[in-house]
């Protein structure tokens, strides 16, 4: 068969790295249906052409072994499948020709023993579904491997946070992305649909590796069983009724209770599992690709590799928290259209809201993923039509109905949750986002008061606390002078807050720079296994050519780990936001504390015949409530709290948001108020999670009980808020009083 362009280019690069680096372990990217295994014929054909060689193909479905050999013997490659050889021998070895083993026999085997004594160094091994490549069996596998190796990937990305696949490959090679291949019409393009929120398949339980598991995606669904079956059956008819379709499942069971549903109605479907008698596998496929059969159901047989007929629709009926089960069930309805037609999937459980669309940019990295960043769901839904459509998108792809509208005060466009606050105020000042609302109240000549209070801590994406160098400011003598001093203490804050982080950074850097140096190093590691060995006691020295075998594996993993280790504080350091809010605070306090000093030497300050101080505010919680709401949040500038009194008890406390949190820990303590029974008046007042501003600071406070308490917010605010909570909770706000200073 003959190379795409691109497959071409991709085969090239793959072929360069190999001769200028005959020790590579190299990943090769490219998404479902771009031809990997293509490329990876052509690539052996020519690498075993005219040489002695042999190379090994490493697969993890046994019924994929038939596949990849047909695949390399119309590519010209001599290939024969031996997923089992005899306990205590070496791996087979065909010269001239390819061996497709499979990883959990060979992870079985070199556990034991090397198990490649056949191959040397100018061999290849080839591995399939190289995501999988983490496992420790395969890991080791690799490992011991004396020549170059190439894995194949669709998706390089892991669950694991912490982990990626830097300690196995050296070099990733990355193809064109799904939406380039489907402007060159080598993939077809796709129109994702979500059911509105209620129908959705829900996720249950995560296990160890980070994925729902199938009994607790059952039990989240059991008080809705027809979400699973019946529902995924009307909203195919809806949406994608003469379609052919493959539909994923969540076990074996909604499997085949899913095929009887679609029969039941008249719609001819067929599954397939693991289980399945493979006359009967050949019978649904056939029949599939005939037309006989309408829907094929699976599990995740027809995920990774698996040579399934085309189809135009894709029903998934189960969630995931892996990237790479996403990938992979859309995939299979991507591979380009007969007639120019597209695909439609059907995204029962909301995958794309963590996932995104399948022709989404991603940027692929052997590097660990890190936790993923707190924000907005990557596509904006329909509720129209109910396609999803890109996150930035201000109409719908499909419909054209409107995400948001421009806001006549600031011309920007906003989104529909930027608005919330449109109709709150009538008439009374001129339409505006939720970002203008404030300047708005201020203009027209109205109080800003709860709830439009929590509008003060609402601000732009990106924006700087701190200005840049274009700041603006008067050049004389004496305003440079200030700027270039307060610069400087801006610095020294910055320094003391995260200057410590900034050398640890550095000496990271140096010593994996020094390790990387080593372990790429043949001789250079050689040299220093002889160290480590010669400093050994005579009694734990390997002997035998065996043992010293084993102990340079353990002691490299040992280095490699090390390694590890270091990337992984570094990820996390270098993850760690710069909280230039505190950076900024911190200055200003001092700045304004020298200012005051000095002033005091010079005026008097205040003025000795100014008007009388103004009456200490009221104690009691009620009155101070009173005050807030009539006098507005100023009344309370400049003072603090420093106890508390309860109705049984007091606290000494130290700021206003160390009250809020007390009162409101207290009254789930004291009362019926429940964590998960609250009122609706005060739902407002909570996060489901942790809310941090895009500068980094938190907006919220965690409960002992777990919940996300809102507390970036003024003095009088948090004494409004707590006022209310008291009320909700049938309690006298005139029991708790607050002593101030």
């Amino acid at each position: 068969m003959e190379l795409r362009p691109y497959q071409r280019e991709l085969l090239q690069q793959v072929q360069g790295v190999l001769a200028s680096n005959p020790k590579v372990r190299l990943m090769m990217q490219l998404p479902t249906g771009g031809g990997k295994t293509i490329i990876a014929g052509k690539l052996l054909n020519n690498w075993l052409a005219g040489r002695r060689s042999k190379a090994v193909w490493l697969t993890h479905r046994k019924e994929l072994t038939k596949q990849t050999q047909k695949m390399l013997t119309e590519a010209g490659v001599s290939a024969i499948p031996n997923v089992n050889w005899t306990p205590g021998e070496g791996a087979p070895a065909m010269d001239g020709g390819v061996v497709i083993l499979m990883a959990q026999k060979v992870s079985l085997q070199t556990a034991r023993r090397e198990v490649w004594n056949q191959y040397r160094p100018t061999d290849l091994m080839i591995v399939d579904e190289a995501h999988h490549a983490a496992a420790k069996g395969w890991e080791r596998a690799i490992r011991q491997w004396p020549g170059p190796v190439v894995g194949m990937t669709a998706t390089p990305w892991r669950l694991s946070e912490k982990e990626g696949f830097d300690h196995i490959f050296g070099e990733l090679l990355c193809g064109p992305q799904v939406d380039e291949l489907q402007e060159l019409r080598s993939l077809c393009n796709s129109q994702v649909l979500l059911p509105p929120p209620k129908q959705r398949i829900i996720g249950g339980i995560v296990d160890q590796t980070g994925d729902y598991t199938e009994s607790g995606i059952e039990r989240a669904n059991l008080d809705r069983p027809n979400i699973m079956t019946a529902g995924a059956l009307q909203f195919w008819r809806k949406h994608a009724d003469n379609r052919q379709t493959i539909a994923y499942a969540v076990s074996k069971k909604h499997a085949r209770n899913l095929t009887s549903v679609f029969n039941d109605a008249g719609v001819k479907a067929a599954v397939i599992l693991s289980d399945t008698k493979p006359e009967e596998r050949y019978a649904a496929i056939s029949g599939f690709e005939d037309g006989r059969v309408q829907v094929l159901v699976n599990v995740l047989i027809a995920t990774e590799g698996f040579d399934l007929p085309d189809a135009s629709c894709v029903l998934i009926a189960r969630p995931t928290m892996s990237l790479t089960i996403y990938l992979q069930m859309v995939g299979r309805g991507l591979r380009p259209k007969e007639d120019g037609g597209d695909c439609i999937i059907l995204d029962l459980a909301g995958n794309s809201l963590t996932h995104s669309l399948p022709e989404e940019n991603r940027k692929w990295s052997l590097e660990p993923r890190g936790k993923p960043k707190d924000g907005d769901a990557p596509v904006v839904w329909c509720k129209k039509c109910l396609t999803a459509s890109p996150s930035a998108s201000q109409k719908c792809r499909k419909c054209g109905a409107n995400f948001g509208k421009d806001c006549k005060r600031c011309g920007k466009w906003r989104a529909w949750k930027r608005w919330e606050y449109e109709h709150h105020c009538g008439d009374k000042h001129q339409r505006v986002c939720d970002l203008c609302h404030i300047d708005a109240h201020i203009q027209a000549h109205l109080p800003v008061e709860p709830p439009l209070d929590i509008l003060v801590d609402i601000c732009d994406d990106g924006e700087d606390v701190i200005p840049d160098e274009d700041f603006e400011i008067d050049d004389d003598d004496l305003a440079g002078r200030l700027k270039a001093l307060f610069e400087e203490l801006l610095e020294a804050e910055r320094e003391a807050i995260v200057g410590r982080d900034d050398a640890r950074r550095r000496e990271l850097r140096q010593l994996i720079e020094q390790r990387e140096s080593v372990l790429n190093d043949g001789d250079q590691l050689d040299a220093l296994f002889n160290k480590y060995i010669d400093a050994l006691p005579e009694t734990k020295r390997p002997q035998g050519r065996a043992q010293e075998s084993r102990a340079f594996v353990n002691w490299e993993d040992n280095l490699r780990a090390e390694r590890d280790k270091w990337r992984s504080e570094l990820k996390e350091l270098e993850s760690r936001p710069v909280n230039k809010q505190a950076i900024f605070n911190s200055a200003r306090i001092k700045a304004m504390h020298l200012l005051r000093k000095a002033a005091k030497d010079i005026i008097d300050y205040p003025p000795k015949n100014g008007p009388p101080p103004p009456p200490p505010p009221p104690d009691k919680l009620s009155e101070l409530g009173d005050t807030v709401s009539e006098k507005g949040w100023k009344s309370l500038a400049g003072l603090k709290p420093s106890d508390l009194q309860f109705p049984n008890g007091n606290k000494k406390i130290s700021s206003w948001k160390e009250m809020y949190t007390s009162v409101v820990e207290w009254l789930f303590k004291e009362t019926p108020l429940s964590p998960d029974d609250i009122p609706s008046e005060l739902k407002k007042f909570f996060r489901p999670e942790e809310w941090r501003a895009p500068q980094g600071y938190l907006k919220t406070t965690r409960l002992p009980n777990g919940l996300f308490l809102v507390t970036a917010l003024d003095a009088g605010s948090m004494v409004f808020r707590s006022c209310r909570f008291i009320q909700v909770c049938r309690e006298d706000p005139a029991q708790f009083q607050v002593q101030l200073r």
